[in-house]
């Protein structure tokens, strides 16, 4: 060992058998292009798979009990193709329910149109309807007034802009028609031979007077159907006197009101007491109408005599079991009778036209129709 020893290098750990990737006299480095002394850029890395080396190792494979998570790989998520179905399936609904909404609004249009279409038409054929029964009016064919307006009134019944005063005109109808008498002909008497007389001179005739045609009457005169309806009440045709005051008030209810309510009053009992006795001139069944003009006085206000509501009630009752017994329903009429019978002895003693409650009841026992059955009565 000298004085001075020689400086020691110490002992580089390179092996030389490994190469170095640096290595100028290496593929990679072979590979790169030289550099510039101002080149200041940066170079990308020469690529040799080749020559990839050593340090890029494969991925392990993963063990048979690793149950480490591990991050997801190149494809796609679950959770991205959900969210993509939804949205595809939004648009759908979205598209299917504007054509929906469109149809529907169509649909509603076309209604609008074609129902607009069918009251323009209506409207049409209630004023040629109503022009031609007023000139049946005019011209005394009120039948087929009645026929025109009862189609207006009870058939279509339009709204009241269209309806006009087709009812007031329909009660006037009827009115006029059931007081107006139906003309006959006359009898037309047969040839016969007359002798050949002998003329003889004669007096110069002399000419009447002229007579001023009496105009027709203003069936639209409110006063003028008062004034009708006043005359058949005082004849007792109280019928008449009814339509003539129902005119009245369809046309103009206020016209002479507390008059014409009282006279329609009076008008509707005496006739109902007519019908509820039998005491009709022509002979025929209007019982039922009779009980139909009580109730419809009772609507009106106070019916006077007050017994003649419940007479009302007791004979719509006999019609019931009338009707059941000549149906063959005996029980019903047995029912209905022994009721009226209970409630008083004059209620059972009740008859029309000879046919008593009493009658009635005997008959149902008996199973048999009720008296007068086969006449309608």
């Amino acid at each position: 060992m000298s004085e001075h020893p020689e400086t020691e290098h110490p002992q580089d750990d390179f092996t030389p058998d490994t190469p170095s990737p640096l290595d100028t006299n290496s593929e990679l480095a072979r590979a790169e292009p030289p550099v510039a002394g101002d080149d200041t850029q940066p170079q990308a890395p020469a690529h040799d798979p080749g020559t990839a080396g050593p340090w890029v190792l494969p991925e392990p494979m993963p063990a048979a009990d690793d149950t480490s998570p591990r991050p997801p790989g190149p494809g796609g998520t679950p959770a991205r193709a959900l969210l993509t179905l939804m949205v595809m399936a939004l648009t759908l609904c979205i598209c299917v329910t504007a054509v929906g909404l469109a149809s529907l609004a169509g649909y509603r249009d076309g209604l609008a149109t074609n129902e607009a279409k069918s009251t323009q038409a209506v409207a049409t054929d209630i004023a040629e309807q109503y022009a031609a029964a007023v000139e049946d009016m005019d011209a005394g064919l009120f039948e087929l007034a009645i026929t025109r307006f009862e189609w207006i009134v009870e058939t279509v019944r339009p709204p009241a802009r269209y309806l006009g005063d087709s009812a007031a005109r329909l009660s006037i109808a009827r009115t006029a028609a059931a007081v107006t008498p139906t003309p006959s002909a006359a009898p037309t008497e047969a040839a016969t031979l007359t002798p050949t007389l002998t003329p003889e001179p004669t007096r110069t005739p002399v000419p009447a007077p002229a007579t001023e045609a009496t105009p027709a009457p203003d069936m639209s005169d409110p006063e003028y159907l008062y004034e009708e309806a006043a005359r058949a009440s005082r004849l007792g045709r109280y019928e008449e006197a009814i339509e003539w005051l129902r005119s009245l008030q369809a046309l103009d209810p206020n016209h002479r009101p507390q008059e014409a309510h009282t006279m329609l009053m009076e008008a509707l009992t005496l006739q109902a007491t007519i019908y509820l006795r039998g005491a009709n001139e022509d002979g025929e069944d209007r019982l039922a109408r009779g009980v139909l003009l009580v109730y419809e006085a009772s609507d009106l206000g106070r019916v006077e005599p007050q017994g003649l509501l419940y007479e009302a009630d007791v004979a719509e009752r006999y019609l019931n079991a009338r009707s059941y017994l000549n149906g063959g329903d005996y029980a019903q009429a047995i029912a209905i009778l022994e009721q009226l019978c209970a409630e008083a002895d004059s209620t059972c003693n009740w008859g029309y036209r000879g046919i008593s409650v009493r009658d009635l009841l005997e008959r149902a026992r008996a199973g048999g129709p009720a008296p007068g059955a086969a006449d309608g009565s």
